[in-house]
């Protein structure tokens, strides 16, 4: 399932900026082309609720390089469009997920997008139900 979250933040970051922007998801040893977003999969963890619920939480961190170095200005515009880009995703089957915990920052030259896509999950049970149940009622 993480594997389509990150598909879906591809196309949500290609349909906002086009093709003229690379998309990577694996390290880059070299030839990394600016502009272009790294999408890096942070800590996810499971937290179990009532029952059989559970959800699971994806942090992302997206990382923007700008064409060259010293364009904060560049940088704060591309992660306002980032907000409104990443607000909902499209995974590749059809399903909307909401982004949330959205924050930013810029270390080094490197716009760090942050933002977390929860999944609300459900545990599959084999249940096992009674087969027959007889009844006699009496009048008293």
């Amino acid at each position: 399932m993480l594997n389509e979250i990150v598909k879906g933040i591809s196309m949500a970051l290609n349909a906002a900026f086009g093709d003229g922007y690379e998309i990577f998801q694996n390290d880059v040893e070299q030839g990394l082309k600016e502009p272009c977003f790294f999408i890096a999969v942070l800590k996810p963890e499971v937290t179990p609720m009532m029952g059989t619920r559970y959800i699971k939480r994806n942090p992302f961190d997206i990382q923007y390089f700008p064409t060259s170095t010293g364009k904060n200005a560049e940088m704060i515009a591309v992660a306002e469009r980032m907000m409104e880009a990443l607000d909902f995703i499209t995974l590749p089957n059809g399903d909307l997920l909401h982004g949330t915990s959205v924050s930013y920052e810029i270390v080094d030259n490197v716009l760090h997008f942050f933002v977390n896509f929860n999944l609300p999950m459900r545990k599959s049970t084999d249940e096992t139900y009674m087969e027959i149940l007889e009844m006699e009622q009496r009048k008293g």
